[in-house]
């Protein structure tokens, strides 16, 4: 923590004679009391005569040589713990990063929901860790927690110096070292760059629907909201399952989860909805919380709702009790739902249960609107990942973050170990492209639905990833659970007709003033509206009468500010 590092000048002889040092730690001492050291040899090892040391005067490797250091270092870090992660400690991600590196995790760990708080607690505390990892921060906390309060330290010299990775993932991305530079020409963090976001993950907002169900029952896959309450309502009604039940569950989601919150997807049947509240056309930006067509789409959902076809416990329930509903014993329950992937939902290990599921294409509103977000090119923006001012080694560190943005190191820690979750793709054999020689195959796919797992760490922790998911095979059934991130690239595809005419918004930083502002603001809007959408949708208030207040409050959080602070932004980056 940051107190340690006002001993730092007076212990850095020592530290360096013993290699006891950290971004808040010392040497990992065995069961027995003495000093263990997990460095890797299967790199070029650590060369104690590359002339690069740590701050307080360790050797360490050449760029792109690992391990790191000699003896094993303690990086004092904060991280945060997915649901689905049996033990960061020991996980074999974290396993595998320590014996690449020989660096160890001295883990300050938080779970998603109080991640944020805690961090927060301790930023304001003065008394944090040396590295902070998983983090959300915007690029608006950069400059913040950066240029202003300076508890982010500079990254540039240290990556050009110590980092070989980041430097190929910027000869790969130019925009992203752009992306990562703010204002005052310094990049305070390395941001999460999810590989998906150019394959399936270019649409978030996606509703699946039971295809099995519309067999049995007689019914077209519906192309407008009229057709799909009339689906739903068939779904409630008609015993889909054939069990003699009324256990059906026409449509459902989740909350705090990657776009599973149903009136994502809904509303843009009726005009262009985007959580960020805002829409990009020929250099203007316009609010879209307030609009007619929005106060249209959750009159709609209100019906659904009100029918019995859409599931309360969508607005309350998490990622695993929503997949709780689609993988339960027996006859399946669930007609339709909304999330990022099936996987989400449904596993993908059980092909017969998931294969009744598709994607729909987006729903035609009763004002002729069908379109859908739809990101055609991967903008990085905020940090998941920054060195902070208590951080003795930052040399040290960021020679970590560098290795994990290897593709070796990607693939260790989102997918799983060789030779278990994974192996090397059979001969002749092709990504999901098609033209990319595969150089990889799964032997098993889990998401994060399906219960704890201890062999990666999943989306919360990753950084600048190379297009390593286009690395796996894909042979036979494209349902077979080794085709899924292909299944979900097709699906997605059969979506890009119907991206929404708009243009992307860049990624921009806002000066000092402008940034402080936007803090400010941002959350309690976006926290007010999705609030009041669930009101509106559950009834607890009225879509007719109660509307004007809600513009209203609006309005009293700045909204039209809010949109001011991104047109003003968009100006100065466009002259």
């Amino acid at each position: 923590m940051k107190n340690k590092k006002m001993l730092a000048a007076l212990l850095a002889a020592i530290l360096a004679a013993t290699a006891l040092a950290g971004c808040g730690g010392g040497s990992e001492e065995s069961s027995d009391g003495g000093t263990s050291s997990t460095a890797s040899t299967a790199d070029s090892g650590t060369d104690s005569g590359s002339g690069y040391t740590s701050s307080t005067g360790i050797p360490i490797s050449a760029p792109g040589e690992y391990p790191i250091v000699e003896e094993t270092y303690n990086m004092d870090v904060f991280i945060s713990h997915n649901t689905d992660v049996l033990d960061l400690e020991t996980n074999s991600a974290t396993l595998a990063m320590e014996e690449l590196t020989n660096v160890h995790l001295d883990m300050t760990v938080a779970t998603g929901d109080s991640y944020t708080e805690k961090l927060n607690l301790l930023l304001n505390s003065g008394d944090y860790p040396g590295v902070i990892m998983s983090a959300g921060f915007s690029n608006a906390d950069l400059v913040k927690y950066g240029t202003t309060e300076q508890i982010f330290i500079p990254l540039n010299d240290l990556i050009d110096t110590h980092c070989v990775t980041i430097q190929e993932r910027w000869a790969e991305h130019p925009s992203w070292q752009t992306d990562m530079t703010t204002p005052d020409g310094n990049i305070y963090g390395i941001p999460s760059a999810d590989s998906a976001i150019v394959g399936h993950g270019a649409v978030g907002y996606k509703l699946w629907i039971n295809t099995t169900w519309l067999d049995t029952l007689g019914l077209d896959m519906p192309e407008t909201t009229d057709e799909f309450k009339e689906v739903l309502t068939a779904f409630k009604n008609n015993d889909p399952n054939g069990n003699g039940q009324a256990d059906e569950i026409p449509l459902t989601g989740a909350t705090g989860t990657w776009a599973a919150d149903p009136y994502l997807n809904l509303l843009n049947a009726f005009g262009y909805y985007n959580e960020n509240l805002l829409m990009l056309k020929d250099g203007v930006f316009t609010g879209i919380a307030n609009q007619d067509y929005i106060q249209e789409g959750l009159r709609y959902i209100n019906e659904l709702y009100t029918e019995g076809l859409l599931d309360p416990a969508a607005f309350t329930q998490n990622e695993q009790q929503m997949s709780a509903i689609g993988n339960n014993a027996g006859d399946a329950i669930m007609g339709a739902v909304t999330c990022g992937h099936i996987g989400m939902a449904v596993s993908p290990n059980d092909i017969e249960r998931s294969k009744m599921y598709e994607c729909m294409l987006p729903l035609e509103g009763p004002n002729g609107y069908r379109g859908i977000p739809f990101t055609e090119e991967l903008q990085l923006s905020g940090a998941a990942w920054v060195i902070t001012d208590a951080c003795e080694d930052p040399e040290i560190a960021i020679k970590w973050a560098d290795a994990l943005c290897r593709e070796d190191m990607t693939v260790a820690c989102q997918v799983g170990v060789k030779g278990e979750q994974w192996d090397d793709a059979d001969p002749d054999t092709f990504g999901m492209d098609g033209e990319t020689p595969a150089t990889r195959k799964y032997l098993e796919y889990n998401t994060s639905g399906e219960g704890a797992q201890n062999y990666k760490w999943g989306w919360a922790q990753r950084l600048l990833e190379p297009n390593w998911k286009n690395t796996f095979q894909v042979v036979g059934d494209i349902r077979d659970t080794a085709n899924y991130e292909a299944f979900l690239y097709q699906e997605t595809e059969k979506l890009r007709p119907y991206a929404a005419d708009v243009d992307q918004i860049p990624a921009f930083y806002l000066d000092e003033d402008q940034s402080a502002r936007m803090s400010q603001l941002s959350t309690p809007l976006t926290d007010y509206v999705k609030s009041s959408f669930v009101e509106f949708i559950t009834g607890r208030k009225d879509i007719d009468a109660d509307w004007q207040e809600y513009v209203d409050g609006l309005e009293n959080l700045n909204y039209t500010e809010y949109i001011q602070l991104y047109q003003d932004a968009y100006d100065a980056l466009a002259k």
